[in-house]
């Protein structure tokens, strides 16, 4: 049985009850009665962090990719971000700020050694005699075994970003692990950051890249093997300013379609406060094990060696037919065929989804099964669903002309053919009571000979039955009768 995507899933997915990102995330909702989608996006979010530095993952068609996610939350004031992503990044924060109090230390220790490192060779130099050629060559070599024993700057195993620059950001992951977080409960902070007026580097971190930055003034280098989890929960209005305002083209770069997003509908108003004092156990658990997988990464001895997470046979099967089902729904007609950008990322990010979600819970088995596999499916298919809502919404003259439609039956459902324009404007659908809005939906709907206007007394009308010759008595009779408002 060939397995498709699910595309048109509209209710939110729950992963298998025995994981512990579940039990995790059902925490969360009972303490901060937040929408569920926005709390399984912080966790997964969460988990992107904390894992995208040990493993890379391996699809059905060969490709060896990173594990990082970018999530995008669409939520208004009030929702309780910021509650949701501190229960859930506890275990993140304490690694950071233990991380940093260590680094200090090393840092001081460091400058210490470089000072002294530096005065030798101040030492050396003020010893040659540079009218003596044998001397200078002796000089020479001994500057550059001396070299050798110049102190290694300490480096951070994990950065994060909230309001930062291009060049900041690519020079902080080159000097230091390149395992990174850019996010914000208030996204709008980040959405306005010079970093976000330039969005190619962040694509080409996310698909793992190598990135060469030229530098007139200072060193060139280049980045390699970084890994950066993106998580910005902002309002709807902050977005839309970012997407007028910023100069990169960021439907056309693929810069959002990389993104798993969520608008969520809104719990305010429906929250009751029971003086219940719910369980954190998992919660506890699950900020452990972001802690105990921060400081594995931050133990390996060359962050660029990553273990390579693969499917099973069942699990691969299941993967090619959904990529196929996506590819597919790609074509002239096809659901995807006006967000070709956003589908084409979608089977990667599934496979990215799933390695966490198997890793993070059973980072000893060897590979992905297909109940994990089923379950990343059904997030993204969730996730894809609420991308097309947001960003593939239907012009309004469209929906205007849908509702106009379902106001219409009601007449036609009472055998009244012929209306004034008029009283659409006064007693219409909401979205048409503006002589413009109105005139957008109707000529949509004239070509489809949904209906047609026609002139009687000085009064336009609306004739319900195009199709059928013109009736003046039906129309006396409706004006009459009183149908007409």
């Amino acid at each position: 049985m060939t397995y498709q995507f699910p595309s048109q899933s509209e209710l939110f997915p729950v992963v298998s009850k025995s994981q512990l990102i579940t039990r995790a995330f059902q925490e969360v909702i009972n303490i901060t009665q937040a929408p569920e989608p926005m709390v399984i996006a912080t966790v997964i979010s969460s988990v992107s962090l904390v894992t995208q530095g040990a493993i890379n993952v391996e699809m059905p068609i060969g490709k060896v990719c990173p594990v990082s996610l970018m999530t995008l939350t669409i939520a208004e004031s009030g929702e309780r971000k910021s509650s949701v992503e501190n229960l859930l990044t506890k275990g993140i924060k304490l690694f950071q700020k233990n991380t940093i109090k260590n680094h200090q230390i090393q840092l001081k220790r460091y400058k210490t050694k470089l000072e002294i490192h530096d005065k030798k060779t101040a030492k050396i130099k003020r010893s040659i005699n540079l009218d003596n050629q044998m001397q200078c060559e002796e000089a020479v070599d001994k500057l550059l075994e001396h070299e050798e024993f110049k102190p290694i700057k300490p480096m951070l195993p994990m950065l994060t970003f909230e309001d930062s620059t291009q060049e900041a950001l690519l020079s902080s992951l080159s000097e230091n692990i390149p395992n990174a977080f850019l996010g914000s409960s208030e996204g709008g902070v980040l959405l306005n950051s010079r970093l976000m007026l330039k969005t190619a580097s962040l694509n080409s971190i996310w698909s793992g890249d190598v990135i060469t930055v030229n530098r007139k003034q200072e060193e060139s280098f280049s980045l390699e093997e970084a890994r950066l989890t993106v998580n910005i929960m902002t309002q709807r209005s902050a977005l839309e300013c970012f997407i007028k305002k910023t100069k990169d083209d960021v439907r056309g770069n693929g810069f959002l379609s990389r993104f798993l997003v969520c608008a969520p509908f809104s719990n305010c108003g429906f929250r009751q406060a029971n003086g219940i004092h719910f369980s954190r156990e998992a919660l506890q658990a699950f900020n452990e094990r972001l802690y105990q997988l921060l400081s594995e990464v931050a133990e390996i001895d060359d962050y660029r060696s990553k273990k390579i997470i693969r499917f099973s046979d069942e699990a691969k099967r299941i993967w090619l037919d959904v990529y196929n089902d996506i590819e597919f729904k790609m074509r002239p007609n096809g659901i995807y065929y006006q967000v070709k950008d956003h589908a084409s990322k979608l089977p990667e990010n599934i496979a990215r989804l799933a390695a966490l979600i198997h890793y993070f819970d059973s980072s000893s088995e060897e590979t992905i099964t297909a109940t994990t596999l089923v379950e990343s499916i059904n997030l993204v298919g969730y996730f894809s669903n609420q991308f097309m809502s947001v960003f593939c919404a239907p012009p309004k003259y469209f929906t205007d002309a849908q509702n106009l439609m379902q106001w219409f039956n009601v007449y036609l459902n009472s055998g009244i053919r012929y209306l004034k324009r008029n009283s659409i404007l006064q007693f219409g659908p909401k979205g048409t009571r503006k002589k413009a809005d109105l005139e957008a939906a109707l000529e949509y709907l004239k070509p489809n000979n949904h209906l047609t206007e026609i002139m009687s007394r000085r009064t336009r009308i609306i004739d319900l039955w195009p199709r059928h010759p013109f009736d003046e008595v039906k129309l006396n009779q409706d004006l009459l009768l009183g149908a007409i408002f």
